[in-house]
Parts: structure tokens; sequence; C-alpha cells
């Protein structure tokens, strides 16, 4: 069982839950362990977990306490997913170049199963990463993730490839990215000195600036990032197509 120690946070950046948990979020914290620990329990962040490489959890928050961890994200057709989320931040200095240790991800199989025995509308479908939620904004938890090997032990969803010969048009790579939990086309931008998430990046809200477009191309990244991190490139080729047909038919 997975050694979990209190480490209950100390500011007051977390929030009352209002809505039911059904998604679990990954992360890696691009800093070292007392860093992350300083500034997930101390700064204007913060996550219900954080996982050290030697695979103790930290526990900062409770499951009917909402972390600030997502951000601007979208999933499933709902924006701001902090509410429904429980966020777990594995340290990692950055998990696009950095392997994660086997006892690291050997404990995080362990708490994610106690998340969702605690939280059992989480289904393997949303079990996802920052990446997933926050497409072209967020790379985490990186290339270098283990997610077939999470899916093998019971955490996630890992499809079966499909049998197409056929790469679709964008319009239909869109509509089986959205059936998968991804988001439609859109932008973030600035106001003041937080992140908002703009519908239509041609016309953002009075006061919004720096705006960033996030089209398929985007989205598919970030679909590739979990499933084909070898080609994460946001074009797709044939793996794309039959792993992104396979993965909507297993919702």
């Amino acid at each position: 069982m997975v050694q979990i120690e209190s480490a209950r946070i100390q500011s007051d950046s977390y929030g009352a839950r209002t809505q039911k948990v059904d998604t679990l979020v990954l992360h890696y914290t691009a800093l070292d362990l007392e860093s992350s620990l300083r500034v997930l329990r101390y700064r204007g962040v913060s996550a219900h977990y954080v996982l050290a490489p030697d695979g103790v959890a930290y526990k900062i928050l409770n499951n009917d306490e909402v972390a600030w961890h997502a951000g601007v994200s979208m999933w499933r057709g709902k924006k701001l997913v902090n509410g429904r989320t429980i966020g777990v931040e594995i340290v990692n200095l950055d998990g696009n170049k950095n392997d994660y240790p086997q006892a690291q991800v050997a404990a995080l199989v362990e708490l994610c199963r106690v998340i969702i025995s605690e939280n059992p509308s989480i289904t393997n479908a949303n079990v996802v990463g920052h990446s997933d939620v926050a497409p072209k904004r967020k790379v985490d938890p990186g290339k270098n993730f283990p997610w077939k090997l999470l899916a093998d032990q019971g955490v996630g969803l890992w499809p079966k490839l499909s049998s197409t010969t056929q790469i679709g048009t964008d319009s239909q790579i869109q509509a089986l990215l959205e059936q998968c939990g991804y988001a439609k086309p859109h932008g973030y931008g600035k106001k003041g000195e937080a992140y908002v998430m703009v519908d239509d990046p041609a016309f953002p809200p009075p006061g919004v600036t720096d705006v960033v477009t996030v089209g398929t191309k985007d989205i598919l990244k970030a679909f590739q990032l979990h499933y084909q991190p070898s080609s994460a490139t946001g074009t797709p080729n044939l793996t794309t197509m039959r792993l992104l047909e396979g993965l909507a038919a297993a919702q």
C-alpha cells in the first residue's frame, strides 16, 4: 500500500467542493520535492497530493476541497475542471526528458486506486493528464509518462487499434477528439494577472489580451502526447487515426 503522509496546506489557495468528483488529473511538478511542497502548500496554487520520487505521497487537501491545479481547462465539454477533479502532482523536473522512477510509478498506481475508490465516479476514461485538459498551454505529465503501464494495471484507458485504412478530415478528427473528452477549438488569454478561456479567439471579451488560439492540431497533439508520444506533432498518421477511433469506441 502506498505510504501517505499528511502535508496540510498552509495557504488559502483552495475552495469548498460543490460538484461531484469525476476526473483525476496527473501533473509533473517541474520542481524538486522540497520546492514542490513549498509552492503547493504556501503559494497561489495547490493540489491534493504530491508524489515523491521514492513513492511517498504527501496529502495536501481532502477530497471535499477544490485544489487550484488545472487552471484554464476543459474536459468533456465543461470548462474549469478544478471543481470536479482530484489533482496529483508527481515530482519530476521534466517528464518530457526524464523517466519516472519505478518506485514512484508503482506508488502512483496504488495512489490512483485509493483516489478512485474514494471517488467512484472517476472512470478510467477520466484519468487524464494536465495536457489533456489544457491542450497547447500545458505539456505535463509528458512524453515519458507511462500511460500504458498504468492502464495495464487498471488505472486509465488504453485503446485497441481500429481497422481503419484512412486518415480522417480535420472535422472528423475533431469530432472524435470531443467524443473522447477533449476540448473543442478555443483560445485563452490574459485578463489582469489571470488566464481566462476564450470561446472565439477572433472576438475576445473586453479586457482580455495576448490571446492564444487552440485549434484541432493543438488538441490532437495533446491526444498524441498521451497515446502516441513518439509522434506528438499534431499531424495525424494512420496509427493516430486507429488509436483515436479505438479510444472513441471505448468511451
